[in-house]
């Protein structure tokens, strides 16, 4: 059940983290960061989180062009350690309640059954977006975290 529960929040991190906009407003983008931008916010609509574009151009605009074209193409080419760092910051950018559903969303497609009314209640004295943020910088979930939800998995 750990196992599982690790997993799932440690996935639900990466996938969100590959989440940006279309350099409409904020800094000026280079063509490279736009797309990127766009990209993670198509990315991210496509798992029914949406990203407050402002905030993705301000990250995007960060990104080196090299990270940013890699970004955009959402190939099997890996960031930089500053553009990984960046592009996981993206979760910063969603509304947590939404964070929580696609979270959720996950943890229920993962495996074991979820009550989903426990798993919510739970979550409500956590950071979810500091949580998912460094599991999509590599660290374990917190143990807290995972002993909270632990009770809201069946059989």
């Amino acid at each position: 059940m750990r196992r599982t529960l690790t997993s799932a929040v440690l996935t639900a991190g990466l996938v969100l983290s590959a989440c940006g906009s279309d350099g409409d407003s904020g800094p000026d983008l280079s063509e490279a960061q736009a797309a990127a931008a766009q990209s993670a916010i198509d990315g991210a609509a496509e798992d029914g989180l949406a990203l407050d574009e402002s905030c993705v151009n301000d990250i995007a605009a960060q990104l080196s062009d090299e990270d940013a074209e890699l970004a955009a193409a959402e190939g099997d080419d890996e960031l930089s350690p500053e553009g990984e760092a960046l592009t996981v910051s993206l979760l910063t950018c969603a509304d947590e309640d939404e964070l929580i559903d696609v979270f959720i969303q996950g943890l229920s497609e993962s495996g074991p059954t979820l009550d989903e009314d426990c798993a919510r209640e739970e979550l409500e004295s956590f950071d979810v977006v500091e949580v998912l943020t460094a599991a999509g910088e590599g660290s374990e979930p917190p143990q807290d975290f995972i002993e909270a939800l632990t009770p809201c998995f069946g059989e």
